[in-house]
């Protein structure tokens, strides 16, 4: 009799012990996602994870916590003292190589199947997706520069169609001001309340689609070179403030102001992002007059080459995964699915750099008639430049080329002698990162800006 209440009670100590452990079991395969995803990206994903967490034969459940303002600094303490399974990164080149430098990430390469290798093994680009000949991360959903324009106001002034060379660009703008400025309409702007925000998504892009070099940085020559190309930019752009062809108060415009003024049909043209421009007018300002968006122009005697892209939504394992793997597999089946991303993209939320997952997609309503915003044929990853594998890589003494350009654009410093200073000052920095071993020896003599 005792004997059988002993083993009865060791029974349930058993089944105590045990259920805990499964309880346990069941916490430890909680995944955890930080991301920066906000609005219509949390309800478009609640599908998705609940549906996962339903269904999964692993007993994985995936959840997203949610940063905004705060993104880059949770990050950083994740790194040195423990944070999530996966981050949802916001590529930028120079972060990600900062973290990934430092061993905070898992390379993707022995989970992937031949079937994810096939679809995605031409994007493992060094420095942006992959890290010492190790793949990371998917770069799934790109933006990069669009020209926007007013077609009411072309109509107008009979401009017949957009513009595709520098030259061609600022005679229209001049033709827009000139006939419409007694109503308050002008034919260009930017947002030069910051010349960094304003030229990163219009200079660098219009000078790549060129075949210029990318930041300043020649890959076929090895080195930094400003002087060609950013010459005939900054004269198009400075007679555009000189003559008064831009809309007034550019100096200090952001670029939501910009967008109000535009949405109310007061700006002929600008350059912004392709990502995000349909949506602000589809929500954020609304408007009734008939806009779209075009390919850059080139600058003027160059064939139209690629551009490169900026990527979002992409998916990094951490170092601080329990079960890197089932990480992996949960992706797998959520947001890297061809799937998902066929289905986000329909949805107008993003557009796809790898055109072999989203091949007969259906266009999102807003871009419908709209298509030039989605990521296509002249849209590539480009190598990363020597700054953006390693901020600390090219400290630049005085103005960075940003600050520069604008300041030539705005005054009337002999051009080609600054531009000559602009060259020396970051190829210098450049050679003083290499010799102190911060930096690397980026060369690339067969690189071809139409095909990178």
């Amino acid at each position: 009799m005792k004997r059988n209440i002993f083993v009865s009670v060791v029974l349930v100590i058993t089944i105590i012990v045990l259920s805990s452990l499964s309880v346990f079991a069941e916490e430890d395969k909680t995944i955890t996602i930080w991301s920066m995803s906000r609005g219509a990206d949390i309800d478009f994903n609640a599908e998705f994870l609940e549906r996962y967490n339903q269904t999964n034969e692993d007993g994985v459940t995936l959840k997203v916590e949610t940063y905004t303002d705060n993104f880059f600094q949770v990050v950083d303490i994740a790194a040195a003292t423990g944070g999530p399974d996966i981050i949802d990164f916001p590529n930028t080149i120079s972060v990600f190589t900062k973290y990934v430098g430092n061993g905070y990430y898992v390379p993707i390469d022995k989970y992937m199947s031949d079937e994810d290798k096939a679809l995605w093994n031409d994007y493992a680009i060094e420095g942006v997706t992959a890290y010492n000949g190790e793949y990371y991360m998917y770069p799934i959903f790109a933006t990069t520069g669009r020209l926007v324009y007013n077609q009411d106001i072309f109509d107008r002034v009979g401009i017949t169609s957009p513009p595709t060379t520098l030259s061609e660009m600022v005679a229209d703008a001049r033709l827009i001001t000139e006939t419409l400025s007694g109503e308050g309409i002008f034919g260009f702007a930017g947002n030069f309340k910051s010349p960094t925000g304003a030229l990163q998504r219009s200079m660098d892009f219009l000078i790549e689609r060129s075949g210029g070099p990318a930041q300043g940085f020649d890959f076929k020559q090895g080195r930094y070179d400003f002087t060609k190309f950013y010459p005939e930019f900054v004269k198009a752009y400075r007679e555009m403030f000189a003559d008064g062809i831009m809309f007034p108060g550019c100096e200090s415009l952001d670029i939501d102001p910009l967008r109000t003024q535009f949405a109310e049909g007061k700006i002929g043209m600008y350059i912004s992002w392709a990502h995000a421009e349909p949506n602000v007018y589809s929500s954020q300002f609304k408007t009734d007059i008939n806009w779209n968006g075009a390919p850059l122009p080139v600058v003027d005697g160059y064939e139209p080459a690629t551009q490169t892209v900026t990527f979002r939504g992409s998916y990094l394992i951490t170092k601080d995964a329990k079960y890197p793997d089932l990480a992996w597999k949960a992706l797998n089946a959520t947001f890297l699915s061809p799937e998902y991303i066929r289905a986000y993209q329909e949805a107008g939320y993003g557009s796809c750099l790898n055109q072999k997952v989203v091949e007969g997609v259906k266009t999102a309503d807003m871009l419908v008639g709209r298509e030039n915003f989605l990521i296509g044929p002249s849209d590539a990853l480009w190598p990363a430049t020597p700054m953006e594998l390693n901020s600390q890589a090219v400290l630049v003494e005085g103005e960075d080329m940003y600050a520069t350009i604008f300041s030539l654009i705005l005054g009337d410093e002999d051009i080609d002698k600054a531009l000559t200073n602009l060259t020396a000052r970051y190829n210098n920095a450049y050679e003083k990162g290499i010799e102190q071993g911060v930096g690397k020896v980026v060369h690339m003599p067969d690189f071809d800006p139409a095909n990178p």
